[in-house]
């Protein structure tokens, strides 16, 4: 399994543990679903990071 795999997954079970909190804090739907978008998008770039990262220093 990819590390990128396994930073989306732990991030999004993350997530699903705290939205109630979340949601809260925003005080709203729209706000959440922003909230939700980027925190996603944070997690995709982690992950394409981490992949290059481990990718580059792997090649011989």
């Amino acid at each position: 399994m990819k590390p990128s795999a396994i930073i989306h997954l732990i991030g999004v079970v993350a997530f699903g543990l705290l939205y109630v909190p979340f949601k809260t804090l925003t005080g709203g739907d729209a706000q959440m679903l922003a909230l939700a978008l980027l925190y996603l998008l944070a997690l995709r770039l982690l992950g394409q990071m981490l992949d290059r990262r481990i990718d580059r220093d792997h090649k011989p």
